[in-house]
């Protein structure tokens, strides 16, 4: 009977194969330790952006007086957002300064009593970035930005107010004498010099174009806007001129404001108010210029955290605080209507070109 071999032996592995999957493992495993290295180090970098890595930067911003209160709201959510500029967290402080003064220090030497050289300036129009752009072009940096806006209008004493019915801005020059529109320059009177403009551009026919500055120069436009400041009531201020028309008298009737500065003044005065008149026509307004500002007293990087506050400050919603405070602001509802001031539709004029705004404010200060 025959019989079969048994084997207890078992067949081997080739070492080949063995160090090919070895191989294979260690591959893996580099590669795996690489990209959890690199994203480990990619993750740092942005904690450390988030953290802000160079510390903390204070950027002042010089506004006028009026956005003071609702820019300070503004710059307290921007400091508190976590923005990060230049690897910089970002303090906005804010500052209140006149923009005839803020304008001296700006074009000549600033005056550390002021407070600390600003990096970004906000003032009520382009009547003082055109003058500051004019004497140090290379101190605004880029184009400012407006991040609200006020149209000019007529506070009319209560009394007067029947014969500014239906009036034109092309008819003021010719009829100061029985409106007795009162014209101060100065520190608060934006007004006058956007009530300049918008005469000027009746007068000169723009149907609502850009007055340019051989219009703001000719002598239609000069002689129409130096007639209307020779007969004009004297006023230094127009916050005197609105305190005048809250007293009896008819000397003075009325005085050109923004409709923020107006809505300001009459808060909580009552029934004894000037109230608001629309001239008919294409209206200048108040744009509230950002100019972010290249001197040698501040850095690359105030430079930029000031870019980002504006914005920060011109994306939707963020200039709320704005619009409850009388000014009008793109996306937001307009203000709501008070016993002065209506906030109504107007048809807007565009701004004019530097030149012819520097030409106007010359001829009203001239008188």
């Amino acid at each position: 009977m025959g019989s079969h071999r048994s084997g207890t032996g078992s067949r081997g592995v080739a070492r080949w194969l063995i160090a090919a999957v070895a191989a294979v493992v260690v591959i893996a495993a580099v590669a795996a330790a690489m990209v959890w290295l690199s994203g480990r180090s990619e993750q740092e970098g942005r904690d450390a952006a988030a953290s802000c890595v160079r510390g903390d930067l204070a950027v002042q911003v010089a506004v006028a007086p009026a956005l003071v209160g609702p820019l300070q709201r503004v710059a307290e959510s921007f400091n508190g957002s976590g923005a990060v500029s230049a690897d910089y967290c970002a303090k906005i402080e804010v500052m209140g300064i006149d923009s005839p003064v803020a304008l001296n220090a700006l074009t000549g030497t600033w005056d550390p009593k002021l407070g600390p050289v600003p990096s970004l300036w906000i003032p009520e129009s382009t009547v003082w970035t055109a003058r500051l752009a004019a004497a140090k072009p290379a101190e605004v940096s880029g184009q400012p930005t407006s991040v609200a806006s006020s149209p000019v209008v007529l506070a009319v004493r209560g009394s007067a107010r029947p014969g500014f019915d239906g009036v034109r801005w092309l008819d003021l020059p010719t009829r100061q004498e029985q409106l007795r529109i009162a014209l101060p320059t100065g520190a608060d009177a934006d007004g006058t010099y956007l009530a300049a403009q918008s005469v000027a551009a009746a007068v000169g026919r723009t149907a609502g174009a850009a007055l340019s500055e051989d219009a703001a120069k000719s002598p239609v436009v000069v002689g129409s806007l130096s007639r209307w400041g020779k007969d004009a009531p004297k006023s230094t201020t127009a916050g005197a001129a609105l305190e005048a028309l809250t007293r009896p008298g008819d000397a003075l009737r009325a005085v050109p404001v923004t409709e923020q500065q107006l809505a300001a003044f009459a808060r909580g005065r009552g029934d004894a108010v000037p109230v608001a008149v629309y001239p008919e026509g294409p209206t200048a307004a108040a744009t509230y210029p950002a100019a972010v500002l290249d001197r040698e007293e501040t850095t690359d990087a105030h430079d930029r955290a000031a870019a980002d506050f504006v914005t920060y400050l011109t994306e939707r919603g963020n200039a709320k605080p704005l619009a409850e405070a009388g000014f009008r602001v793109v996306g937001q509802p307009a203000p709501a209507k008070t016993a002065s001031v209506e906030f109504g539709t107007i048809e807007p004029l565009a701004p004019a070109s530097n030149g012819a705004v520097i030409s106007l404010v010359e001829t009203m200060n001239r008188r």
